[in-house]
């Protein structure tokens, strides 16, 4: 009766059996499963695998969605279909995901030395030229406060120079009214002259000629 039932029931899974192809799938991530000797959960576990581990895909049974897969140590068993996966599993992935995240972070770290590099440059640069800046508007300071103290000093001359000058033409005044002066005053004393010569000359010529009359 045993083997009658166990060839019912390999005849069964046989008819419900989905064509053979073989391809690599990956158990999911969640949690380590079961293997059973069957399709289905009534078979005796014949032991666990892993979560993320990578099987050989083998059938699918229809009626129970078990899968008959073949491990890495080339063990032949059943698992739930839902537990296996066509994605690569996180546990393969996560190394490359790693190496990548590496190679991200040391592009993402040379790109930010060239930006800081470039900063620095460009920094310098900017303080060269308001160094420049600095230095051209410091001597347009200094050029600008000779040129005052030059035009300060010149101001100085000329209001020093304009004082002598009316200073000189007050002279040159006072002394043109000293002449004019002069010129009345000797004038008036040829007047003078003049006036008494003309009074004692005639006076000198009546005594000569009266004194001459009596001799």
């Amino acid at each position: 009766m045993k083997i009658k039932k166990l060839i019912i029931a390999t005849l069964l899974t046989l008819v419900s059996l989905s064509s053979f192809a073989k391809e690599t799938r990956y158990i999911s991530d969640d949690v380590s499963i079961f293997m059973h000797s069957g399709p289905g959960t009534q078979y005796r576990i014949i032991g666990t695998i892993k979560a993320g581990e990578a099987v050989t895909y083998l059938q699918t049974n229809a009626g129970t969605n078990y899968v008959q897969i073949t491990t890495s140590k080339n063990k032949t068993a059943w698992i739930d279909g839902a537990s296996l996966s066509r994605q690569v599993s996180l546990k393969i992935r996560a190394p490359k995901l790693q190496a990548e995240l590496a190679k991200t972070k040391e592009a993402l770290a040379k790109i930010n030395n060239k930006n800081s590099a470039a900063m620095a440059e460009l920094t310098d640069a900017n303080r060269d030229q308001l160094a420049e800046k600095e230095a051209g508007i410091a001597a347009q300071a200094n050029n600008i406060n000779s040129l005052t103290a030059e035009n300060t000093a010149l101001t100085e001359e000329a209001v020093r120079l304009r004082e002598e000058n009316e200073q000189l033409s007050t002279r040159l005044d006072t002394k043109e009214e000293d002449e004019q002066h002069r010129f009345i005053i000797l004038g008036a004393l040829i007047l003078a002259a003049g006036l008494i010569a003309g009074l004692i000359i005639p006076s000198i010529r009546f005594r000569r000629k009266k004194n001459s009359g009596w001799d």
